[in-house]
């Protein structure tokens, strides 16, 4: 019995080590199309991330994460238009990574 409980109770503590020791995924969301903004979480504290929004031209912008991992990037006379396809890549320079892809389905011309 005491065995058994003593197993538990290392497995138990393995476990919450485990799920303690891990980090949320580095994530990434479109705030705005005019100008295109995007809103950066879950990155490495004051890591450095290289923002590319690919759209009908490409754009970079490099930016620097909060103490708490996130971050906003602002691509001014840059928007993304109405029914129009995008990706977003945020590469952080401590491995960190996300991206977004977008294909919208728009409804044909009238008349179509």
């Amino acid at each position: 019995m005491r065995i058994a409980l003593a197993v538990m109770l290392v497995a138990a503590l393995g476990a919450g080590t485990a799920v303690a020791g891990t980090r949320a995924k580095a994530k990434v969301m479109v705030m705005s199309t005019a100008p295109v903004t995007v809103r950066g979480t879950s990155f490495h504290p004051r890591e450095r991330v290289t923002v590319t929004v690919i759209a009908s031209s490409t754009r970079t912008k490099i930016v620097k994460a909060n103490s708490r991992g996130a971050f906003t990037a602002t691509f001014t006379r840059f928007a993304i238009g109405h029914c129009q396809g995008y990706e977003i890549r945020a590469n952080g320079n401590h491995g960190s990574l996300a991206t977004l892809k977008l294909t919208p389905e728009c409804p044909p011309p009238a008349g179509a």
